[in-house]
């Protein structure tokens, strides 16, 4: 599997040959507080959750610079395109981007009667 460089350095980093995972499990108040304590770190003013994380990396960080659905479902490990379509939305620049594409497709076809 690929991962982000930084990824793979947290994975060696806090690698443990006494445990199964590769991080100890938190109990869920504490990842909410953990994520609290970021979001107001980072000046958000959107409450964060898992939820809004993955609707985030799949409409803004993927597919609105390009990235095919397909590769994004698998990327967020659905087995199906349905559920990846409940994360990823068209926001309206990848819309306006998509239209200048399709306009610049039709430039060279003629109509002809």
């Amino acid at each position: 599997m690929k991962l982000l460089s930084e990824a793979a350095h947290l994975m060696e980093r806090h690698q443990s040959e006494e445990r199964t995972t590769l991080f100890a499990p938190i109990p869920y108040s504490v990842y909410l507080a953990q994520l609290k304590a970021l979001q107001l770190r980072a000046g958000i003013s959107i409450p964060l959750s898992a939820h809004v994380g993955r609707h985030t990396f799949a409409t803004l960080i993927t597919l609105e610079r390009g990235v095919p659905i397909e590769t994004v479902s698998r990327m967020l490990g659905h087995s199906n395109i349905q559920t990846t379509e409940r994360y990823a939305h068209v926001t309206p620049k990848k819309l306006f981007d998509e239209f200048e594409q399709f306009l610049s497709f039709t430039e060279e076809l003629t109509l002809t009667l």
